[in-house]
């Protein structure tokens, strides 16, 4: 081969190994993929795909946990380590269903995690009827480890991630801090109760089919506190469940669900909580200070306002959801007035 063609050779592959190089450090500096820590050019973390980037931020880490939480997307603004006594690890992601969270919960037991306690965060779409999207990636099935930094931090698709972090806007609707504790993307958007919220689209609440697998997930972990919880939901929603004649069929689906569990605190109920739109942007995903409230009751003591499914019956719960509303019928109309 000529010098000339070998020279050019060794100068296109030197550039790009250089770029390669280039490329990487900036994809492990912001890490959108969450391997190393989270951003070290900014105090922001996009959730660009939480079922991949979770478990690349606790592999490894798996000792200094005891706790582990599973939910959707309401059940990552809970801050885990407002749950006193326990060091909590909180796995929950967005559009989250219960056979996702035993895959991660087998997972996760495949590694040598062995919690004292488990959290799990239910949703009122998980007692529809209808399909519900199973997205665990193939590793969490495998029961293999994450796909190496160095050839995923080399991909086109993550440098894209990267320069979005810190040039761009959310995926999301929800960010992480540098100690990867998520908030709401933008806190001055406010709730108007006047727009239908995503758990209005269908109904009623009839299918039982994932209390079943919240039996199994309790399995994975048999030596762990089983603790559950409904999230807030927008009073308006509720009153619209109780136009619809879909109310009982809610507040049974919860008691129902609520007997696999240890604990189950409901906090769905209408309260000043989620009767007052300034502690929430959508309905559904509720403000720190509410979810704070939450954590703080978890797991013991009282919850003010909220409901204790396993001392009362389902009769019982249902009757306390109708007085509510009429004891906050004023209050939902006047925030209907009020946009």
């Amino acid at each position: 081969m000529p010098a000339h063609a070998t020279s050019y050779l060794f100068a296109l592959f030197g550039t790009l190994a250089l770029c390669c190089a280039l490329a990487w450090t900036f994809n492990a500096l912001v890490d959108p993929l969450w391997y190393f820590g989270g951003n070290k050019l900014g105090p922001i973390n996009y959730a660009f795909n939480e079922r991949l980037s979770k478990p690349n931020l606790i592999a490894g880490h798996e000792d200094e946990y005891d706790c582990v939480i599973f939910g959707d997307s309401r059940v990552t603004l809970l801050p885990e380590h407002r749950i006193e006594g326990y060091r909590c690890f909180n796995f929950a992601f967005s559009s989250g269903v219960a056979p996702e969270f035993v895959d991660y919960a087998e997972w996760l037991k495949a590694r040598g995690f062995s919690p004292k306690l488990v959290v799990v965060g239910l949703s009122a779409g998980d007692f529809r009827s209808i399909p519900q999207a199973h997205n665990t990636p193939a590793f969490i099935r495998e029961k293999s480890p994450p796909e190496s930094p160095y050839l995923a931090y080399l991909s086109l698709d993550v440098l894209a991630m990267s320069w979005r972090t810190l040039f761009g806007t959310s995926p999301l609707d929800r960010v992480y801090d540098s100690d990867f504790r998520c908030r709401a993307a933008s806190l001055q958007r406010l709730y108007d109760p006047r727009v239908p919220i995503r758990d209005l689209r269908s109904g009623p609440f009839d299918n039982r089919k994932p209390i079943a697998t919240y039996r199994t997930l309790k399995a994975v972990f048999p030596n762990a506190r089983f603790v559950g919880y409904a999230s807030p939901l927008s009073a308006w929603a509720i009153a619209e469940y109780a136009r619809m004649g879909w109310l009982e069929s809610y507040t049974r689906a919860l008691h129902d669900a609520s007997e696999v569990f240890d604990r189950f605190t409901d906090y769905s109920i209408p309260s000043a909580m989620t009767a007052d739109p300034a502690m929430t942007y959508d309905g559904t995903h509720y403000s720190p200070t509410a979810n704070e409230a939450i954590a703080r009751t978890l797991t013991g003591g009282h919850a003010e306002e909220a409901l204790d499914l396993k001392s009362i019956s389902a009769d019982e719960m249902t009757a306390t959801y109708r007085a509510r509303l009429a004891r906050y019928d004023e209050t939902l109309r006047r925030g209907l007035a009020a946009h």
